[in-house]
This record gives C-alpha cells, sequence and structure tokens, in this order.
C-alpha cells in the first residue's frame, strides 16, 4: 500500500479530521516521576497539542567527534542536539563512511538511552554494510516518496528496535517519526478515544504497536474503560514496527498540512518532529488523558495470566529459561550449519534434546528469550564472539554488549535488559535478605513481580545469567564486577 491509498480510507480520513478538531481542545494532566531523564519531575496541566511542546523535558548527553559532551533537556536544546546527529549521520552515511556512520549511530542510541542495536550495527559496520543498509532503508521510510509499505518486509527489514527507530528518523528528510513506545502509546491512546466516538463500522483499521515501560506508568490503552488494546513489540516482527512508522508519519504530515500546528518550527519535516515530541511527552504515562481506568480486567481485553501481564507490562518478569544451558546448545546449533534464525534453532532444540524429555514447542521458543535485540541479540553472531560470550565472564559480557570496555549499565526509559535487570534485582536481594522469603517478599514489594512464582523465575534466571558473567558468586551475592557494572544503577530513577 502506497501512501496515497493509506490516507484514502475513510477511517483514517475521519481520524485525521477528529484528530484536527480534538487536539487543540484536550486538556492533559502530565505527571513524571523524577528521574535521570526528568531530574525533578514534571507537573503541568496543559491544553492542547501545541502547548506540550514547552514542557518537553528528556535530559541526555553523548559525546561528538571531538569527544565533547553535547547536552540537552528542552526541546529547544533537543533540537540542536538531534540537529548535529542528524548531520554527521547524514555526511558519514552519504560518503559511505562505514566507522563514522556506526559512531553516529552509537551517540544517537547514546542520546535515547538505548542500546540493544548496538550489536546490529558494529556487525553491519564490520561487513561494510552499515551505510548501504541505512540508504536502503531510508528509501523504503520516506514519507514524501512513492514508497510501498508491503516493500517493508522480512527480507528488508533485518532489525527494529527503539534505538534503530531513532536511527531511521534521523536519517529521513521528511519528517519520519521516531517510533518508540511512547509515541506509539499516545497515538494509540488517541485512536482509541476517536474508535469510542466514531459512527462508521467495522473492526478497528489501525493497530498502533507499543511497548512495556520501565516503570509503572501505562502504556497501553487497554487499561481504560473501551480502549483498545495496543500489538505489544514484543509480538510484531520488525518490519511491521517500520511500517508503523511510516503509517504514523503520513498521518502526521497529512494532518500538519490541514493545519498551522507548530508553524514557528519551520518547514514540514520540523514541524512533523514537533509534533512527535509532544506525542512523546503524552506517552510517557497515558493516565495523562484523564480516561477512566477500565474497573474490571474483562473491560480492559482477555484476561491475561499474571506473569503475561507482567511481561508484557511493567514487572520484570522473564520467560524462564536456562541461561548456560541455551547458549551451549546454540553454539552446538551453529556448528552443525543450520541456517541462523530463530525458527531453525527452535526446529533444532526439538529433534536435539538434552535429556530423554524432549521439549515442547513452547519451552523451546521461550529458551529464545534472552537472544532478542531487546536482550543479547545473540542471532547471526560471528562465532568467535559467540563463543567469547559462552565462556562468559567480563570477557564475555563485553562480546555480549559488543563493547571492548565495559562501561556501567544504564537504563532506558523502555522496558528493555530484563536479563540483566534481573541480574540487578536478584543481586540486591541476596544482599537484603537471607532467607528464600525474604527475598520474594522484596520483589513483591518493590512490584519487580506479582506472584511467588514469577519472583522464584526472576531469580532463577537472575541467578543464571549473574553466574555466568561473573556477576554474582556462588552464593549469588554480588561481585566486584557487579558493583563496577551497575554502579549507582536504580530501578526508580
Amino acid at each position: 500500500m502506497k501512501r496515497e491509498q493509506f490516507l484514502a480510507q475513510p477511517e483514517v480520513e475521519s481520524f485525521i479530521a477528529w484528530l484536527a478538531t480534538n487536539l487543540p481542545a484536550l486538556t492533559f494532566k502530565l505527571r513524571f516521576k523524577s528521574s535521570k531523564f526528568v531530574p525533578g519531575g514534571l507537573t503541568a496541566d496543559v491544553q492542547g497539542i501545541e502547548k506540550i511542546l514547552e514542557q518537553y523535558r528528556w535530559k541526555a548527553s553523548w559525546q561528538d567527534t571531538n569527544q565533547s559532551s553535547v547536552d540537552s533537556q528542552t526541546w529547544a536544546e533537543t533540537q540542536r542536539s538531534l540537529g548535529q546527529l542528524r548531520e554527521w549521520l547524514t555526511s558519514a552515511v552519504n560518503l559511505g563512511d562505514e566507522q563514522q556512520a556506526l559512531q553516529a549511530c552509537l551517540q544517537i542510541l547514546r542520546w535515547g538511552g538505548v542500546r540493544g542495536a548496538i550489536p546490529f550495527l558494529h556487525r553491519l559496520a564490520a561487513k561494510g554494510e552499515l551505510s548501504s543498509y541505512l540508504r536502503k532503508m531510508a528509501g523504503l521510510m520516506s514519507l514524501d516518496g512513492d514508497n510501498d509499505l508491503n516493500d517493508l518486509n522480512a527480507i528488508s527489514v533485518e532489525r527494529f528496535d527503539a534505538g534503530l527507530t531513532k536511527i531511521h528518523a534521523l536519517l529521513d528528510a521528511s519528517g519520519s517519526p521516531i517510533y518508540d513506545s511512547r509515541v506509539g502509546a499516545a497515538i494509540g491512546m488517541l485512536y482509541s478515544l476517536f474508535r469510542q466516538q466514531w459512527t462508521g463500522s467495522g473492526e478497528p483499521l489501525l493497530a498502533f504497536p507499543s511497548g512495556g515501560a520501565r516503570g509503572s506508568q501505562i502504556r497501553n490503552p487497554e487499561a481504560f474503560l473501551n480502549g483498545l488494546a495496543a500489538p505489544q513489540f514484543s509480538a510484531i516482527d520488525y518490519a511491521e514496527w517500520a511500517r508503523w512508522q511510516v503509517r504514523l508519519g503520513w498521518i502526521i504530515r497529512a494532518l500538519l498540512e490541514r493545519t498551522g500546528w507548530f508553524a514557528e518550527q519551520g518547514a514540514l519535516p520540523a514541524r512533523c518532529h514537533a509534533f512527535e515530541a509532544s506525542l512523546f511527552m503524552l506517552g510517557y504515562d497515558l493516565r495523562c488523558f484523564g480516561v477512566m481506568l477500565a474497573s474490571d480486567p474483562k473491560a480492559a481485553g482477555p484476561v491475561m495470566s499474571a506473569q503475561k501481564s507482567e511481561r508484557d507490562g511493567t514487572g520484570w518478569v522473564p520467560t524462564g529459561h536456562p541461561f548456560s544451558q541455551v547458549l551451549k546448545d546454540y553454539l552446538a546449533f551453529r556448528h552443525s550449519g543450520s541456517l541462523d534464525n530463530k525458527a531453525s534453532f527452535v526446529a533444532w532444540l526439538l529433534t536435539n534434546p538434552r535429556n530423554e524429555n524432549p521439549l515442547t514447542r513452547a519451552t523451546a521458543q521461550g529458551y529464545c528469550f534472552a537472544f532478542s535485540i531487546d536482550e543479547f541479540d545473540l542471532f547471526g553472531r560471528p562465532l568467535e564472539e559467540l563463543e567469547r560470550i559462552v565462556d562468559g565472564g567480563k570477557d564475555g559480557l563485553c562480546a555480549a554488549l559488543a563493547t571492548e570496555t565495559l562501561e556501567p549499565f544504564t537504563l532506558g526509559d523502555e522496558r528493555a535488559s530484563v536479563c540483566l535487570v534481573d541480574v540487578l534485582i536478584t543481586g540486591n536481594a541476596y544482599l537484603r535478605a537471607t532467607t528464600e522469603k525474604e527475598r520474594i517478599d522484596y520483589l513483591l514489594s518493590a512490584g519487580y513481580a506479582g506472584t511467588e512464582n514469577s519472583s522464584k523465575t526472576l531469580m532463577a534466571l537472575g541467578r543464571n545469567v549473574g553466574k555466568h558473567f561473573g556477576l554474582l558468586d556462588a552464593k549469588h551475592l554480588p561481585t566486584t564486577l557487579f558493583e563496577q557494572f551497575f554502579r549507582d544503577c536504580s530501578l526508580d530513577a
């Protein structure tokens, strides 16, 4: 589907008209906890989409080509900062300078507080394919070209996450939005409100995806009365995420072409980014819309198991799996010469059981939890790098994180790096408590897990990953490496 076809659909046209009518009148109650991204927090009641930009906050820092720090927090500062990053990335990609393109990408991730895409970017650059891949994706994701959504598919889109959306958006000159969990949550909430008022018929045409927050914030409209469920990033493929970035970009451009919003920002692409930044602020916590929460879980969609809702939502419960053993299994799989992807590895696990009890397909798929781009992005790793990861210890951790020197662990705004967060939680639990019951009570009271069983699952993985990389000792207590790596890291900040 191309832009004109997409925008010509009656429901899309009606949604854009609804946004044009309602966004100036809606009042938003912004309530941000104090964090490293929003020091001191934020409390503001704002009417109209354009007024939100004055409240924009994202404290970030990155290193330019001279190793000088570029800091930003307000929207004006962020605009300047992103302008520098955009210029650096565009220049490097156009020149085909792989190392400069890689460094620009890494600093974009640093600005965004995300790191999942780092191994993928290193791998492309090492093969001399980073610039060409980014150029190809730029053509497929342009908002003002003749590109077709169907060309964003499993072959063309190799990876996509909260970091790569930033890179693709900054390389784009037509105003493509950064589509992370907050932006997805905000546009999904607006669409949910539109559908409740729309007189048209049929199932919802749009299904804006989103992802879980690191804290207790709500980023899924289904939590509200009569709200539409947002597909979770973890449940859609990379290409689908990329297509939603393009769809949202088309909607934003069409909306701003019929309004004078953000005129002071300049040309249409700059206005698009201002609108996206406003969505970013709204999507921090959808409670800002002032809509009633669904009091009955049934009113908010299908009832989910406690563990599933925690994995998709605000807890830190992983899919349980024997981390170290799965790494060894994966190395053996790689040595077998099989096609290196999840489907092939799952099939291999099913036909190569370690004991008399073969795995179920669901269990084998669960064993791939740590392989996702939100965790360690293990598929496609060079064998030498994989062997270091399997060996574990500090060197294995460096290899897993695709870094030569181990930098302190940083937590972004998204729910990611669950494996390593579980090591942090588990190490702290063993420091605080001497009995299993006390440790479980600690996890439950902190909101890291919702049940006794899910607490046990969390700590089992935390122990396994922690000991594998030398972050926890034989008694599951933090090591010196744990202190160096996690340093002053807090899940509340």
